[in-house]
């Protein structure tokens, strides 16, 4: 969007200017004798003396406010991990206080998502029933929390099915200013606002950003899109002025505009000036209200180098709609550019300016999309590891806004031992599971329970059973080698010791048979084939199929063919080559996108990896209603997935009970599995898969239902202790873990 000031409050100035005239002329009046000769009114009394600032003082309480207009307290323990956060005046109907443990994640960000309710605040029950949608991501520098809330309900919408959802940032300070002349100076700030229905239903937020200044006695002049000055363009004049109730709201001001309230500013003493954040709202008719943010901080008295953002970052803004959800990129800063990692377009900066047209104003970085539309975001600097920005969600979006928050990511680690594999290599590289980072954010869980239960199959009944060797056997032909030799596992074998056990020799092309994967910025390892099979060697017994010998876990050793080196590409750069080869899949099961930071870290059940039932489906259909190509796409299975809910097949899961096989025809997961070979098998062959790229044909279609195979899938274990079949092995494990469905 362009950044756009507010409309100039020239009615208002009008309406003060004539109050003061009409004050002004009955002042002369009365002392120069004149009026109607009545008696002299009675004294006015004097007006009570105004409340004095109580602000914080430091220490582990913070009083804040969130993006969409609330104000919030929190309070941070952290010695226990815990953070409380108490809702103390809400647009939304929220109240009452939650708390949570919190941890690091990978990417430097405290994370709280276990909230309960605090014992005896009230908390309404709308809130208490979806508390296990509430994430809060923050980072913690000296005297101020900033972050993103996600998953809290709007409970304004009462309609019975509502699922309607806040997510916004959060800005809270633990000291404040003991008088407002310590405030005195000239402050950047954004803004961001919409317009709310009754039921708190948002509009499309608009933004603007630029200076103001803020007098010894509190005056305030708004200068919007440009630096502050006295004569600057649709100037606005205002005052700050102390918030009555200094108990509920510790430090807190009222910010009026055009003699207008604008909300209550909650106010940050930092070293290098303060922090300002400003809840904004205003009523209007039929219910309808006007709620948002301003973020200020003090302005640097100098130009701040250009240089000062570069890096890598990790920033978030809220999504448009009411999802409860926010989204997370991957930012990377250098040579004047800023780009991200789902957007393939550039934003130009300029630095000490409001705006991408380069008016100045010391502190801010404008920013203008290559391409020229008149899309632009402001960047605020707040420290040297963090800023905000407001404006455009990206180079097309010329009518809506985001405001976001950004923290500076650790220096990433080299990982020398794939720093210079290349994809030009016939030569397989050796990697260790614990190195591999996800490419997709969820795997088939049921496939994997088939394997687990094929791994811990030791025995029917009283008869021993060799079927646990099994995983022996994959990691071989996963290494391109033919099983194991035969007397090559003993007692001592392990899974994670490559030494303890023998594989045959390796079979002709072998290297067509290796996962893949690709080398990404200072060596880190990407996994994009293989999360199935590596994640059921991590979950294995690593001896004997003896979940007692404990799991094979990320030390297992395992080669792949490398796909790409990327090693010297940014953060941002290297996600959109991903994005562009293919190389990532970035859906939720339930077919809602993410971007490359909401990917896990490790492979493994227990790391981050979500749980895909269409992905398992699809797994079960190999050989009944497709064969698996030579030269596979990557993430084919996914690719059918997409394709068997699409319209018009609109297949679901739900119409079937996975929690038993069933006979094929009595609503089972047996009866799933024939379905969904049907439609595959019914497909026109040109027509193409998802957004695959590839035909039916290509992707693996049969031509004829694959029987043997589909009656193979539900064979119970046979007493004589040889396999079973891979739905039942599913099945039965996932019940031991009393995960029926």
């Amino acid at each position: 969007m362009r950044l756009n000031p507010p409309t100039p409050a020239g009615a208002a100035f009008r309406s003060l200017a004539q109050v003061s005239v009409l004050a002004a002329a009955s002042a002369a009046l009365a002392a120069c004798g004149g009026g109607d000769g009545s008696p002299a009114p009675a004294p006015v009394p004097a007006p009570a003396p105004a409340p004095a600032l109580a602000p914080l003082a430091g220490g582990s309480s913070y009083l804040g406010t969130l993006s969409f207009g609330d104000t919030v307290a929190l309070s941070l323990d952290s010695t226990t991990k815990q953070i409380t956060l108490r809702f103390v005046d809400s647009r939304f109907g929220l109240a009452g206080a939650i708390t949570s443990v919190y941890s690091v994640d990978a990417n430097g960000q405290f994370v709280a998502q276990t909230f309960q309710a605090v014992a005896g605040s009230n908390l309404p029950g709308a809130l208490v029933s979806r508390l296990s949608d509430v994430t809060l991501r923050f980072s913690a520098e000296t005297g101020l929390v900033t972050g993103n809330v996600d998953g809290l309900p709007n409970l304004l919408d009462t309609s019975a099915t509502s699922t309607a959802s806040l997510q916004g940032v959060l800005t809270a300070s633990n000291q404040g200013a003991a008088q407002i002349s310590a405030l005195a100076g000239t402050y950047n700030y954004l803004r961001n606002e919409a317009v709310y229905s009754a039921s708190g239903k948002p509009g499309a937020p608009s933004a603007s950003a630029g200076q103001l200044r803020i007098a010894n006695d509190g005056v305030v002049r708004v200068c919007p899109g440009q630096g502050a000055s006295d004569t600057c363009t649709n100037g606005i004049i205002g005052r700050v002025t102390v918030d009555p109730d200094q108990s509920t709201y510790p430090g807190a001001l009222v910010l009026e505009l055009g003699g207008q309230r604008i909300g209550r500013a909650v106010v940050g003493k930092r070293s290098d000036g303060a922090a300002i954040s400003v809840d904004v709202y205003s009523a209007a008719a039929g219910g309808s209200f006007t709620s948002g943010n301003w973020t200020l901080h003090s302005a640097a008295m100098a130009p701040v180098a250009a240089t000062a953002l570069d890096g890598e970052w990790l920033c978030t803004h809220p999504e448009q709609a009411s999802t409860g959800r926010s989204m997370r990129h991957y930012v990377s800063i250098g040579n004047g550019l800023l780009q991200t990692d789902t957007i393939d377009i550039d934003l130009k900066l300029r630095a000490n300016a409001a705006s991408g047209t380069g008016v100045a104003a010391n502190g801010l970085f404008g920013g203008q999309w290559a391409g020229g539309n008149g899309a632009a975001r402001t960047l605020l600097p707040v420290s040297a590891n963090s800023f905000y920005y407001a404006g455009s969600s990206g180079p097309a979006d010329t009518d809506t806004s985001a405001l976001g928050a950004c923290q500076r990511l650790p220096e990433q680690a080299e990982l020398p031992k794939y720093l210079d594999k290349s994809a030009a290599s016939t030569d397989p590289v050796m990697i260790t599971l614990a190195d591999a980072l996800p490419t997709q954010p969820a795997i088939g869980y049921d496939q994997i329970y088939y394997k687990q239960g094929r791994y811990t199959h030791t025995a029917t009944g009283n008869v021993a059973s060799s079927q646990w060797q099994k995983a022996f056997d994959d990691l071989c032909e996963d290494s391109g080698q033919d099983s194991t030799a035969k007397n090559g596992i003993t007692a001592s074998s392990k899974l994670n010791d490559r030494s303890s056990f023998t594989c045959k020799a390796q079979v002709a092309n072998y290297q067509s048979l290796l996962k893949t994967a690709v080398v990404g910025p200072k060596g880190q390892l990407f996994l994009t084939d293989g999360h199935h099979s590596f994640t059921s060697l991590w979950e294995a017994p690593n001896s004997n199929g003896n979940v007692a010998t404990g799991l094979a876990g990320g030390q297992v050793q395992m080669p792949v063919m490398i796909k790409g080196n990327y090693k010297d590409a940014n953060n941002a750069s290297f996600w959109r080559t991903m994005r562009a080869n293919k190389f990532v899949w970035l859906k939720l099961p339930d077919g809602s996108s993410i971007t490359p930071a909401d990917l896990p870290r490790q492979l493994g059940l227990s790391n981050g990896l979500k749980d895909d039932p269409f992905r398992s489906l699809v797994y079960f259909t190999r050989e009944v209603g497709y064969n698996k190509p030579v030269n596979p796409s990557e993430f084919l299975e996914f690719y059918w997935s997409e394709w068997l809910q699409a319209s018009p097949r609109s297949f679901k899961l739900s119409q079937y009970k996975l929690s038993q096989a069933g006979n094929g025809s009595d609503g089972g997961y047996m009866q799933a599995i024939k379905d969904a070979s049907n439609l595959m098998l019914a497909a026109n062959p040109s027509e193409m898969i998802g957004a695959s790229g590839y035909n039916a044909v290509q992707m693996g279609q049969m031509t004829a239902f694959g029987t043997a195979t589909y009656a193979d899938l539900s064979t119970p274990k046979p007493a004589d202790g040889k396999k079973a079949g891979k739905l039942a092995y599913a099945l039965e494990y996932r019940a031991s873990l009393g995960s029926a469905k």
